[in-house]
């Protein structure tokens, strides 16, 4: 079986003085096409930057293959001291050639000649999702890939996608994008991660099963929880070792409720 060419082992990030994540694990296989999924505000685009090595963890450890080039498309590229669009693109010793730079350019409507400082956001990111297919790095990390792409871009973007040799992890709120392109999905939940071996299109359905059976565990702990309550409320002591015992186990199952 192929090793992996990315993964992160009991990670933990602080933020605000309290854990993000913690305990988080995470495999990406070489052709992986992965949905990143969460609620607004759970740390996605912060994990995109964690699997990316663009933030340290405070706990754990990130292990990436050998010569394996990981890119991220930002949001929000930062285009000071660049002069047009063109020459950010082209910027740093590992550029994409020219050639593929203005034919991927061409299919997503970026104009490179366009002025870096006056730019919109939406030209901004073309330019950005420019550099980053060009590159064809062999993971590519994407958030919100088809924001300001019209419907010939979107389309052309996706067909790119289902024809690139490696792995891709892309967070995005067009449904209609990951039902087409993902085979796995991840879920980023209280700051745990899941993954699930079906596409977006089986995620809801998927979780749903997830949810009911947390709730079938949590319903037992809350039943086992009020009998041992109810042996304490009796008024036994806990001097004897086996009450001790007892009374350790409950204030474990109070902190498992509680977590």
């Amino acid at each position: 079986m192929p090793e992996p060419i990315l993964t992160l082992e009991n990670a933990g990030l602080r933020q605000g003085g309290s854990w993000l994540f913690r305990g988080l694990d995470l495999t990406i296989d070489a052709r992986d096409r992965l949905a990143l999924i969460g609620r607004n505000g759970v740390g996605k685009t912060t994990l995109l930057k964690l699997i990316a090595g663009e933030i340290d963890l405070d706990e754990g450890r990130r292990a990436v293959s050998p010569a394996l080039t990981v890119v991220r498309l930002d949001q929000d590229p930062d285009l000071a001291g660049f002069a047009t669009l063109g020459d950010y693109v082209r910027a740093g010793g590992d550029a994409p050639a020219d050639h593929l730079l203005d034919s991927v350019a061409s299919r997503l409507g970026a104009d490179l000649d366009r002025d870096a400082n006056t730019a919109s956001g939406g030209e901004r990111r073309r330019a950005a999702l420019v550099r980053a297919l060009a590159t064809q790095p062999g993971l590519l990390l994407l958030d919100e890939p088809t924001n300001h792409l019209d419907i010939a871009a979107i389309e052309w973007l996706e067909s790119w996608l289902e024809r690139y040799t490696g792995a891709f992890l892309s967070i995005s709120h067009d449904r209609t994008f990951l039902t087409r392109l993902t085979k796995n999905c991840l879920w980023l939940d209280r700051g745990t991660l899941r993954r699930a071996e079906v596409g977006f299109g089986g995620f809801e359905e998927w979780s749903d099963r997830v949810v009911a059976e947390e709730s079938k565990n949590a319903s037992k702990l809350d039943t086992k929880l009020r009998a041992e309550e109810h042996w304490l409320l009796r008024g036994v002591t806990a001097r004897r070792s086996r009450n001790e015992g007892r009374l350790a186990k409950l204030i474990e199952l109070r902190a498992t409720r509680k977590a």
